[in-house]
């Protein structure tokens, strides 16, 4: 765990190749335990580096190929929305014409289940609905009862 946080403080500061080992030194620790959750939070986390650094084709498939599906089996419907609005979030910066209508879906279940559960992160995926002038087919972009989205 001290690792882990010694890691988003790299992250934070912008030291992106020292965030990047240690989370991959991570895993196998994660594997060894069994701990298929923390595992993909970290798996997400490696995304978020790759991402930050332009790598977002390896962000994506770290992010559909061994992340979400670990939320999908364990029914985390949290970290699914999350990972569902960050998988927009990289289509989009990819700036591929095929993509936004994928990203727009993955930003509309996202937002749905934000909604559903009262989450604060429903304002930012309404926000980032709003940011690429997206909507759900008529669906409110702003949930009720978040009145600051940045939370």
């Amino acid at each position: 765990m001290t690792q882990g946080k010694i890691a988003d403080i790299l992250q934070a500061r912008g030291q992106l190749e020292e965030a990047l080992r240690i989370r991959t030194e991570e895993l196998p620790v994660y594997e060894r335990l069994g701990d298929v959750r923390s595992k993909a939070v970290t798996q997400g986390k490696i995304a978020d580096i790759l991402q930050a650094r332009g790598q977002l084709e390896e962000a994506l498939r770290i992010r559909t190929e061994e992340e979400l599906p670990v939320y999908e089996r364990l029914g985390d419907v949290r970290e699914l929305l999350v990972c569902r609005a960050k998988i927009a979030l990289n289509l989009l910066a990819r700036k591929a014409p095929d993509d936004r209508q994928p990203a727009n879906i993955l930003l509309c279940l996202a937002l749905a289940e934000a909604q559903r559960l009262g989450l604060p992160e429903a304002g930012q995926i309404a926000q980032i609905l709003n940011h690429f002038e997206m909507d759900c087919g008529g669906a409110p972009l702003q949930p009720s009862g978040t009145a600051n989205a940045d939370q």
